[in-house]
């Protein structure tokens, strides 16, 4: 050792300068002592594990994923569930928005079978990027359903249908913009009663139904077939329950319209013979109630008996709805059947009187009764006697 060098003790060396005692060959090697922990406190037991929150496994999110005619179908179980028993006034609201999605869905699913293309509002701008990326717009259920009967050439829906659609069809564009409950159609305020929303539910389901069955389920693999059996099923049920509800209440109210049937007339909203007009137009069936009997007026002739106003006019026919000479209203009809069976030539919508014949007012030209060879209506005799 070099002079003035300092030896430091040996690192391990006991207190007393002697050499430590070499462990014994089998011997295990003592654990390390972490730095942080005294001699003391690794003798000690060791701290129990941290108490956590238990793991849980990570939810997958679910897939929207609904083909063409199971999305339909399911619409339609969802209206016949919400027409059930006695449906509220949300009952009625979903009731008419997915029965209204569901014929959007299903006519669109046939005649994308005919092709695709056929699905664009203008087919002419179809292309098949805009049309796998679902990014057009797409035609409306009239105009699909038009494009089945017309290029498809399907013997399907009728008059009735198409009016049965149009009219959900505006009930749901009033839910969308200002609500169902009184809406206005032109001048008048219109309210939607239960009954009526059920009658034209159960036309609608009644065509769909047969549609699913001869125009969609064929094209269907048979895997898909049990899932929309079972589907079907059920719907099939729930309209079995709308109809005997519809029949019960028909049985109801057959007493109380027996001794007015001579004076009933067709509602153009349910098609049931239960419409009566006495100032105030109501239909004891499917409750719809109007004071503009001239609106009801046009609607018979449009919807009961089926003249196109448009044909008509152009043809240069007579007036479809005319001046009552009664009320002084623009609210009679010609050729109106009652619910016996009686046919009168004329029908006021506002008054409820009905006419055998009229005469031609000798100054307008207005219907007008006659009396003594000579027939004024009421605005050209009140303006005759206001000159003297």
């Amino acid at each position: 050792m070099a002079d003035g060098a300092h030896e430091e003790p040996a690192e391990d060396a006991s207190e007393d300068g002697s050499a430590p005692e070499a462990p014994a060959a089998d011997a295990e090697p003592a654990a390390p002592i972490p730095a942080q922990q005294t001699r003391g406190e690794a003798d000690a037991e060791p701290p129990a594990a941290p108490v956590g929150k238990p793991t849980r496994a990570v939810r997958q999110p679910a897939k929207v994923i609904f083909g063409p005619v199971e999305n339909g179908v399911d619409y339609l179980c969802s209206v016949t569930h919400h027409l059930a028993g006695a449906p509220t006034p949300r009952d009625l609201k979903y009731a008419i928005l997915h029965l209204v999605a569901a014929t959007e869905v299903l006519l669109k699913a046939r005649l994308q079978l005919e092709h695709w293309s056929l699905i664009f509002e203008k087919p002419q701008t179809a292309t098949r990027e805009t049309f796998d990326n679902a990014d057009f717009k797409s035609c409306g259920s009239i105009e699909a359903l038009e494009r089945l009967q017309n290029i498809a050439g399907l013997d399907i829906g009728n008059q009735q249908t198409k009016r049965d659609l149009n009219i959900l069809i505006q009930w749901r564009n009033a839910l969308q913009h200002y609500g169902l409950k009184t809406y206005k159609e032109g001048k008048a305020a219109k309210t939607v009663y239960a009954p009526a929303v059920e009658k034209v539910a159960a036309n609608l389901l009644d065509f769909l139904l047969n549609f699913v069955r001869d125009e969609l389920r064929p094209e269907l693999k048979r895997e898909e077939l049990q899932a929309l059996d079972d589907e079907l099923r059920n719907v099939y049920t729930g309209l079995a329950d709308i109809k005997k509800y519809l029949d019960n209440r028909m049985s109801r109210l057959r007493a109380e319209l027996e001794p007015l049937r001579d004076q009933t007339v067709q509602c153009p909203l349910c098609k049931v013979y239960a419409l009566l007009c006495n100032g105030l137009v109501e239909c004891r069936f499917c409750e719809a109630v109007s004071e503009w009997g001239v609106v009801v007026a046009q609607e018979y002739v449009l919807h009961v008996q089926e003249i196109d106003w448009y044909s008509h006019s152009k043809d240069g026919g007579n007036e479809l709805v005319d001046w009552c000479p009664e009320c002084n209203t623009d609210s009679l009809v010609a050729d109106v059947v009652f619910a016996t069976g009686r046919r009168t030539s004329y029908f006021c919508f506002t008054c409820g009187c009905d006419f055998d014949s009229l005469a031609s007012c000798d100054v307008c030209g207005r219907p007008a009764q006659e009396a003594d060879g000579m027939a004024a209506c009421g605005w050209c005799l009140d303006a005759k006697l206001e000159r003297f």
